[in-house]
């Protein structure tokens, strides 16, 4: 099954959750996607498919460590994205948000190396968040 947009946000929203220790369930991911609990219930289907999540009734949802790895490389690039476009860019930090949302989707390993090499730091996003660290 193909990665698609929707799929890593639903993965990358799953880890940023993870981050912060909350119950992921499906009313849950449907009130933060603003879509209804059988999109979610959909596409957990696909997700569990792809190997990425664990799904039981009345249980957390669980990212699998193959969803882990996926969670962590989307954060990972949206993080950077936001760093080199103000650092590099020089965009204000309140601007960056939306053009992240779409670059983070880009497939292109040498493009993510490169942008880590001209940030003069790869720690911690504009907004203060930990870029967790990924060997693109």
């Amino acid at each position: 099954m193909k990665n698609t947009k929707e799929k890593e946000h639903y993965i990358k929203l799953i880890y940023k959750l993870t981050e912060k220790q909350e119950d992921i369930t499906v009313s849950g991911l449907s009130k933060a996607l603003g879509v209804t609990k059988s999109s979610v219930t959909n596409m957990l289907k696909k997700l569990v498919q792809m190997g990425w999540v664990n799904t039981a009734p009345y249980k957390s949802i669980e990212l699998t460590t193959k969803g882990q790895q996926a969670g962590i490389e989307v954060v990972a690039k949206h993080r950077l994205i936001e760093s080199f476009l103000v650092e590099i860019m020089g965009f204000n930090s309140d601007e960056v948000h939306l053009i992240a949302e779409e670059l983070e989707h880009v497939d292109a390993p040498i493009f993510f190396r490169r942008v880590k090499e001209m940030l003069s730091q790869d720690r911690k996003d504009p907004h203060g968040s930990i870029i967790p660290e990924v060997d693109f």
